[in-house]
């Protein structure tokens, strides 16, 4: 696609495949080389091939940084070093967040989210590891385009979604989170929806608008986790 590159850096729902404690025939077929396994849901993009962004924080960062060598150090002359110039999270679940502590040995990059992502990282102290004069939080608005670096733009979408489980008991148990649409200065995009709750009007048009879209499979029915 020229002038926007994604990579995925992982495909698989919350526990990867296989699933550390789950026996069911397809982590049992990972585990005996019949299924390729999988890591967390991921993706990286850029648009000048330097300055990448990273849609979600997955617990399997570590490995998939080191999995992908455009993601590896360039600058010799520095001991510490990285493309990745952002980070965006598309909610607040474990699965979309827990990889930023990867990320926490003393890279400066940009951190974009929804307002209620980012209230519930500033209220976990885990994540002072990421201290905002290092990593900068940027807002982004429920519906609108902000400047990425490397020349993407990034316009989020509400979506319908479920509070994450740590959340729940406050406020209601629905809430929408914000979705990323990546474009290049060239006009090409990708969407990225990894959790969606039900399709509305608003989602369908971006969607229709994206050239690449990286959607939510994580179930094809509403009781196929039961069954």
């Amino acid at each position: 696609m020229p002038g926007l590159t994604a990579i995925v850096l992982g495909s698989a729902a919350g526990g990867g495949v296989p699933q550390w404690n789950c026996r069911c025939r397809i982590c049992a077929a990972a585990r005996e080389g019949r299924v390729r396994p999988r890591t967390q849901t991921s993706v990286a993009v850029t648009a000048d091939g330097d300055a990448w962004i990273l849609l979600n924080a997955s617990p399997d960062l570590r490995a998939q940084i080191l999995a992908t060598p455009a993601l590896a150090p360039r600058d010799i002359a520095v001991p510490r070093d990285s493309p990745i110039a952002a980070v965006v999270l598309t909610g607040a679940e474990i699965d979309q967040m827990a990889g930023l502590l990867h990320l926490r040995e003393g890279h400066g990059f940009d951190l974009f989210a929804d307002a209620t992502t980012l209230a519930a990282l500033g209220a976990n102290p885990m994540f002072d590891a990421l201290p905002a004069e290092r990593v900068a939080r940027r807002v982004l608005p429920a519906s609108g385009r902000v400047a990425g670096p490397g020349g993407l733009v990034i316009e989020s979408f509400p979506v319908p979604g479920k509070r994450p489980l740590y959340l729940e008991g406050g406020a209601a148990d629905t809430t929408s989170d914000v979705i990323g649409v990546i474009t290049s200065a060239h006009g090409r995009g990708l969407a990225f929806v990894p959790e969606i709750a039900a399709m509305t009007p608003i989602v369908r048009e971006a969607l229709a608008a994206a050239d690449v879209v990286l959607f939510d499979g994580t179930v094809f029915t509403d009781d196929e986790m039961i069954t």
